[in-house]
């Protein structure tokens, strides 16, 4: 009797470990963030990108300031949409590069919820001087969301 191979469950993993992953680097530098540089300094002081550490209660690179409810309640139901769609197993998110920006919005979501759940406020500290103050989960969010259009558009497939 042949023995039956076992399916592989890393495609159905990639997007776990991906969202993981962006939670685990997310939280761990903002910790770093939080404890070695105080709030409103910068290292290095003059330079065209430092760490600076803010918080932001507005949204992606501090747009919104002060809607710390609002955000808390859209970022959950932008995790409940990825997981529903995860979970609809839609032919077009089964592709390895959907898989990869999905897992890399939702890491970034779960990453700044995560600190407006436990302080109201999320950790911003990537200055690029020119642009807004921002983090490894806004990071993840931009670039999952770039991912995902090129996919979409470069495989002429539109979401079911």
């Amino acid at each position: 009797m042949p023995k039956r191979r076992r399916a592989c469950a890393w495609p159905e993993m990639r997007f776990y470990v991906v969202a993981l992953a962006v939670v685990v680097l997310d939280q761990i530098t903002k910790f770093l963030v939080r404890t070695y540089i105080p709030l409103g300094q910068s290292i290095p002081k003059d330079s065209l990108v430092r760490l600076t550490h803010v918080t932001n209660t507005g949204a992606a690179f501090g747009l919104f300031q002060g809607q710390a409810a609002l955000f808390l309640w859209l970022g959950i139901v932008t995790m409940a949409v990825v997981l529903l769609l995860l979970f609809y197993r839609s032919p077009t998110f089964g592709n390895p590069w959907a898989r990869l920006a999905l897992g890399l919005e939702l890491g970034g979501g779960v990453g700044n919820l995560i600190d407006r759940v436990r302080w109201g406020q999320v950790v911003d500290f990537v200055d690029v001087g020119f642009w807004p103050v921002f983090n490894v989960a806004d990071s993840s969010i931009s670039v999952g969301v770039v991912v995902l259009a090129a996919y979409l558009f470069l495989s002429g497939r539109k979401p079911a």
